[in-house]
């Protein structure tokens, strides 16, 4: 079964055509990119009482959804991705190496444990956009340096034009 990317930003839905390299062989290969599949018979789910939403419902309904994978032998991600993803969410992994994500936001099971597999599917676009982003070069500064002056001129152009305009609608009283 496979989860759909409901919550995560467009910007983080990374187009693999960015990252594809050259197919000569004295090129490195192109990353292998993660490409929004989470295989769930990797993934440990269990249920709790909840503390969130849902009134009466939680305290009798465990609600609250928990997913928790071995990060060390997911298979579907690379390994430069899995050192990016320990690095930036050592908080999220407990001793035994497990990848662990929860969530109580609605009173459903059901869509807290699709809420959690779209934490997990926006934490791994994040990282892989992070660590296969484009390094800016100095042509690319340059031509932000040239926007950004225009966009000064325009700005101060406009002010003047504007303090013109109300100059004129002053009346001058000549005795």
């Amino acid at each position: 079964m496979l989860h759909s990317f409901r919550n995560c930003p467009v910007r983080l839905l990374v187009n693999p055509a960015r990252f594809s390299q050259a197919s000569s062989s004295n090129q490195p290969q192109s990353p292998q990119l993660f490409n929004g599949e989470i295989p769930t018979k990797d993934i440990e789910k269990r249920f709790t009482l909840s503390s969130g939403p849902g009134g009466q419902n939680v305290n009798k309904n465990p609600t609250k959804a928990e997913i928790r994978f071995n990060l060390a032998k997911a298979v579907w991600l690379s390994e430069e991705l899995k050192k990016a993803l320990s690095e930036k969410y050592a908080s999220r992994i407990n001793n035994q190496g497990e990848f662990i994500i929860e969530s109580d936001r609605t009173r459903e099971r059901h869509l807290n444990l699709a809420d959690c597999f779209d934490k997990l599917r926006c934490s791994i676009y994040e990282v892989q956009e992070n660590l296969y982003a484009r390094q800016e070069t100095e042509e690319d500064t340059e031509i932000l340096r040239k926007r950004a002056a225009e966009a000064a001129q325009y700005r101060l152009a406009e002010k003047r034009r504007l303090s013109a305009k109300k100059q004129f609608r002053t009346a001058s009283v000549d005795m």
